[in-house]
């Protein structure tokens, strides 16, 4: 940490804002940063804030709108995650991030020790056909032959679908929000059609990009088991945590993130900035006829899953973009940064009105006077915390977002419809700020262009994580706020354990307690740093309970597995439109 700051300011993080009020000459140090957004296909680098080495809010927030611009950008024909630098912002085409691998296609649900990903050449088990390791072939999506009920794993086409010569960029093969809920659009008809028994489901999909992919080969860690690979490295992890981190990790052990590179050091080389890895993870639905015609939504075709001959097969369709995490690691930072983004129009009232701007500036009321109907709370400094709910179930959601709880947990009301009326916690000004400047340079590049519209417009970035805090900093107003804090996207952490995640997930809902030896309640930390992470952050060695999106993949963090919750899981089959009927033909749900 910059000694000025450290001798002036100290710890905790909480402290931090007074302290800069007080000395103004520390505070012009958190102001260096350019906020200008840039649109270009250049993946960019984040800014540090001049003393800790951290990424202060607003240069974590701008350092999102880039990204997203730059994944944005039209990709390269013969070339997976790679621009078309021949081409402009709003050129026609599939995007970068579109062209990245899906989550089965670095995880196949036949993964093993003598079966890669696809592309992959093996001998003697081990991946020789570096650096790329055949990554820029066309998708193909294989999964569990059990879990498909096909020789090859492949899924089957539903009668009637028509065939297509390379199946979509992006595959839907999620359906809950990490199982504990599905999400509706209200705004959507209800009544099956002959495509789609569920038309107002929201489904999701999770992509990787190529540093990562050969990460994953290079290490051979597609798959997981006693004798794995990755199952070594992750061990390795845990035994240093287990140490009191005291120790670093023997090698090897799993390290997703690009080599570090202090932010306060200047701009990292051409290589460093390169070596980021990046995961998507969208959120998609059908779209209204109005909706598809507006120009406000990304649309793109998607394959996903329905049930036929109680197994799964899969149809293509057009749909709209409704929600995207990006999700970085890279050189010019020490942490991972999560940030996410929406189409403006998700929240809406009852009759059909946005509760929002493109922004995110509140416009409209929403259709009841707490972020949900009925109002749902829990407590999670207990040991067995509940959500439980004051009021009826929502009958009629009307054009509203709605979702359904698993029941299966016994600890989340899961017998009627949940209806979304505004956000857990709103989209602070400052964000919006940012928006409307990213809004503004989009509109000028399409100017020149001859273009006068583009569907992210009509997106916006809702918050950022840049440098982890605990709980009792969340509102330190330099790395955190309350919103940032509870980082969560409508359509992807839409029920009250995920937009309002804190410590751990026991039995789907948040818990800051956990049981100690005999009969003591301590507080439970997720995110711990070994000596090689604290020098990195070395302002925040000890424990730290994070929330929203860092704070719940933090826990992958705790079994060795770097932020990752994809790492080793190989995608077994889909997972149902109708994942929690007892009769459902598809994959049991994970916590």
């Amino acid at each position: 940490m910059n000694a000025r700051l450290w001798m002036h300011c100290g710890l905790p993080a909480a402290a931090l804002t007074a302290c800069l009020a007080a000395n103004p000459a520390l505070a012009q140090e958190t102001k260096k940063c350019p906020m200008g957004i840039p649109v270009t296909y250049e993946m960019p680098y984040p800014c540090g804030d001049g003393s800790t080495g951290g990424v202060d809010m607003d240069a974590g927030a701008a350092y999102a709108w880039k990204a997203l611009i730059a994944l944005n950008w039209p990709a390269q024909s013969d070339t997976r995650d790679a621009p078309d630098k021949t081409k402009n912002f709003g050129d026609p085409g599939a995007r970068v991030w579109e062209t990245m691998r899906s989550k089965v296609e670095l995880y196949p649900g036949n993964g093993s020790p003598t079966q890669a990903p696809h592309g992959v050449t093996l001998k003697d088990g081990k991946p020789t056909n570096g650096p790329r390791f055949g990554y820029d072939q066309a998708p193909v999506y294989v999964y569990s032959p059990e879990g498909v009920k096909t020789a090859d794993g492949q899924v089957r086409a539903c009668k009637g679908q028509e065939p297509v010569q390379t199946p979509a960029w992006t595959v839907l093969d999620e359906t809950t929000q990490i199982g504990n809920n599905q999400t509706f659009a209200g705004v959507l008809p209800a009544t099956p059609t002959k495509t789609n028994s569920q038309p107002q489901l929201i489904r999701y999909g999770v992509k990787m990009n190529q540093d990562v992919y050969s990460n994953i080969v290079q290490n051979q860690y597609w798959y997981s088991g006693s004798q794995s690979a990755l199952s070594v490295a992750s061990a390795n992890y845990v035994k240093a945590l287990a140490s009191g981190q005291t120790q670093n990790p023997p090698s090897p052990y799993v390290d997703f993130a690009a080599p570090f590179a202090p932010a306060n050091q200047g701009a990292p080389s051409s290589a460093e900035n390169k070596t980021s890895s990046v995961e998507v993870k969208m959120s998609w639905r059908p779209l209204t006829e109005k909706e598809a015609a507006s120009g406000r939504f990304f649309q793109a075709p998607v394959r996903y899953f329905e049930v036929e001959d109680n197994a799964p097969c899969w149809r293509e369709d057009r749909w709209g973009l409704v929600g995207m995490h990006l999700i970085s690691f890279t050189a010019a930072a020490p942490w991972g940064i999560w940030s996410t983004f929406e189409q403006a129009d998700n929240i809406l009232t009852a009759d059909g009105k946005p509760t929002e701007d493109a922004n995110g500036n509140i416009i409209n009321p929403g259709s009841g006077p707490t972020p949900t109907s009925p109002e749902l709370t829990s407590n999670p400094n207990v040991l067995t915390p509940i959500v439980t709910k004051n009021g009826e179930y929502c009958a009629t959601p009307g054009a509203r977002l709605f979702f359904r709880e698993n029941p299966k947990y016994h600890t989340m009301p899961s017998d009627g419809a949940i209806c979304v009326n505004s956000r857990w916690h709103a989209i602070p000004k400052e964000i919006a700020a940012i928006n409307d400047s990213a809004h503004s340079a989009i509109r000028e590049n399409l100017a020149k262009t001859g273009k006068t519209n583009s569907p992210w417009l009509y997106y916006k970035l809702i918050n950022v994580q840049a440098t982890p805090v605990d709980f009792d900093s969340k509102d330190n107003a330099r790395f955190s706020s309350t919103a940032s804090y509870y980082l969560a996207n409508s359509t992807i952490e839409t029920d009250y354990s995920l937009g309002m995640f804190t410590g751990d997930l026991k039995r789907g809902v948040p818990a800051n307690k956990i049981h100690h030896f005999p009969d003591a309640l301590v507080d439970y930390y997720n995110t711990r740093l070994l000596p090689f992470q604290a020098a990195n952050l070395g302002f925040l060695e000890k424990p730290i309970r994070m929330g929203g999106c860092a704070g719940c993949h933090a826990f992958a963090a705790t079994i060795g597995q770097d932020f990752s919750f994809a790492l080793g899981d190989n995608v077994k089959a889909p997972e149902s439109p109708t994942p929690f009927k007892k009769t459902s033909a598809f994959r049991n749900y994970k916590p």
